[in-house]
């Protein structure tokens, strides 16, 4: 199958989606593996990368990777809001393994890789297919309330705080992709498809992007 990339408002359910076509295909997922093999390679402790990851201060990231990838934390203490970013070098050097690490994943093929600008590291090269994932921010919001409840409860959001979250991750993601590859992220142009999940769900969702891979890759065979 197509090697798979995942752009994704917050929100918008776009670690579901990819697991779910990951889990279809039988393929390589990356989402917080991308963050583990960064880490590894950088020689610095995860938890110390999480405060990188596309920019965002870790108090809002560790709550934001935990409704988006159901997998929240025991313990998640308020942090300030204002960490320390990386200096220059050390960003630099996080970008260039990042990049190593999305196109060593491309190469082996059947992979299902979220987020990190994995569509403009990867380009329009052959066998990639690039889907971009959004939704109304109300639709983000009710999809967020309703895995509320798997958040520890120190550090649940309310409506309002959800709301502020999806727009401040949107902003940082929109400026990371911006500053590296000058683009915008949220130009359906940029894409092979974009999908309202807030309109059609995960099921739906998967459906029809997995319509897109299977025609990509009958293309592909009579061509051959």
């Amino acid at each position: 199958m197509p090697v798979i990339t995942i752009s994704r408002q917050f929100g918008a359910a776009g670690v579901p989606v990819g697991r779910a076509l990951a889990d279809r295909y039988d393929a390589e997922f990356l989402d917080r593996a991308i963050v583990a093999q960064v880490a590894l390679r950088a020689g610095i402790p995860e938890k110390e990368l999480e405060t990188y990851d596309e920019r965002l201060p870790s108090f809002w990231q560790r709550v934001a990777s935990a409704l988006a990838a159901s997998s929240p934390e025991p313990a998640m203490p308020a942090m300030p809001y204002g960490e320390p970013l990386p200096t220059a070098p050390m960003h630099d050097r996080l970008v260039a393994i990042t990049r190593a690490v999305i196109e060593e994943a491309a190469e082996r093929g059947n992979a299902v890789i979220v987020g990190r600008g994995a569509a403009f590291i990867l380009g329009r090269r052959p066998g990639i297919v690039h889907v971009q994932l959004h939704a109304t921010l109300d639709a983000r919001v009710r999809y967020l309330l309703s895995r509320v409840e798997e958040i520890p409860v120190e550090a649940r959001p309310e409506e309002k705080s959800l709301r502020e979250l999806c727009q401040s991750v949107d902003a940082a993601r929109a400026d990371y992709i911006r500053r590296l590859y000058g683009v915008d992220w949220l130009d359906a142009t940029n894409y092979d498809l974009s999908v309202d999940t807030g309109r059609l769900g995960v099921a739906r969702s998967v459906d029809l992007i997995d319509g897109l891979v299977r025609g990509f890759s009958d293309s592909s065979e009579t061509a051959d």
